[in-house]
């Protein structure tokens, strides 16, 4: 197949959960044969692999209505039909796309979230969020399917006003040879200099409101009442960071808890295989969560809040992974449950399995192209 894929960045230019999403997928397909034309964001790409043309189409960092005349000027010298199938993976990119695509060819969005939702979750401008949504809608609205992560992002979906038999549930993708087991979490441990007499959790979280790390500096210091054989590792930047560091002192949990900041890709296959667990604990718009699958590829069992896609994602490995809220106490429920021994968890072996028989991009991708394989565009 020939396929126009509109993504955001290019990985690992911008190293976003989506732009990574789009990398692995576009790997996969040009794997199963595929050429793909990737237009996103971002400067120009050199050396990839022949079958794989990247785009550049608009620079990230400009105000929205420069990047869709920069987007449409682009396409109208960069985009190069036929293609079998045009897979949309971001709105805003995709609406200066739309005169150009041949009505008979198919068009696939992946739905990652709700833009303008997540605009509002994070307090953004109302105006500027009203105009995502109407975005949104127009660009879904010319759409003939959709795949999603989870069930939950499909409930999502369908508050669209977009009928429920056009959408397809595929779970996320990820490289299980790059995430993989280590065999030595102590070896690890040493490597990265985190205790060996503490459990360690870990995270790596945008910093923002809705991935509810102040809940978990909350639940922390409820542990902390309590019991002091933890840590909590936190990778990630953003805009809560002083607000963050701030937290962690008022709430007397400087020798418990740690900012790393930016965290590599090497590093973060370090960070899932050195912790005894990883925690999500996000309180709202969570599609699926690319830490969950990575985490247990790695072979480390995950806990995560019941929001979003992330309870249907590790439901299958027990309940024990699953607080029983997004509250603070909840999530200390689960922390001390963990710390007493009381907590029942899959092994390294079943996490590992359960990510390569699920999430192993190739298992995902042939997914992906039956549902570009089997789709006619009704218009």
């Amino acid at each position: 197949m020939k396929i126009a894929c509109i993504g955001t960045g290019w990985y690992p230019q911008i190293a976003g959960g989506l732009e990574k999403y789009v990398y692995g997928m576009t790997s996969a397909l040009l794997r199963a044969g595929d050429r793909v034309d990737l237009f996103v964001t971002g400067d120009p790409v050199v050396d990839v692999d022949p079958a794989l043309r990247v785009v550049p189409i608009a620079r990230p960092g400009d105000r929205l209505w420069q990047r869709a005349v920069d987007a449409r000027r682009r396409f109208a010298h960069e985009f190069r039909p036929p293609y079998d199938a045009i897979n949309i993976h971001f709105a805003m990119n995709a609406l200066p796309l739309i005169p150009f695509i041949d009505h008979r060819t198919p068009r696939i969005v992946h739905f990652h979230g709700p833009w303008a939702a997540e605009s509002r979750a994070e307090n953004g401008n109302e105006l500027v969020t009203l105009v995502k949504a109407a975005l949104e809608r127009f660009v879904y609205h010319r759409a003939d399917r959709f795949i999603v992560l989870s069930t939950a992002f499909k409930q999502l979906l369908v508050g669209y006003g977009i009928d429920p038999s056009r959408v397809t549930v595929i779970p996320m993708g990820i490289d299980c040879e790059f995430f993989r087991t280590s065999g030595d979490r102590r070896a690890v441990r040493d490597r990265l200099g985190w205790p060996h007499n503490k459990k360690v959790l870990f995270t790596a979280r945008r910093l923002i409101n809705r991935v509810g790390l102040m809940e978990l500096l909350d639940a922390a210091a409820i542990v902390r009442t309590s019991r002091s054989d933890f840590a909590i590792k936190i990778a990630g930047k953003g805009p809560l960071r002083d607000a963050l560091e701030a937290a962690i002192v008022e709430r007397g949990l400087a020798a418990n808890v740690e900012l790393l900041g930016f965290v590599s890709e090497d590093d973060l296959v370090d960070a899932y295989q050195a912790a005894d667990v990883t925690i999500v604990p996000t309180q709202s718009l969570e599609g699926f969560g690319t830490i969950i699958s990575e985490s247990l590829a790695c072979g480390t069992p995950v806990i995560v809040t019941p929001v979003g896609g992330m309870p249907e994602a590790v439901a299958p490995l027990g309940d024990g992974m699953i607080t029983r809220s997004a509250a603070p106490t909840d999530m200390a429920e689960r922390i001390v449950a963990l710390l007493d021994g009381s907590l029942r968890l899959p092994d390294e072996q079943r996490c590992r399995s359960f990510a390569v028989e699920h999430f192993a991009w190739d298992v995902v991708c042939a997914q992906i192209r039956s549902v570009f394989q089997t789709t006619s565009s009704p218009s």
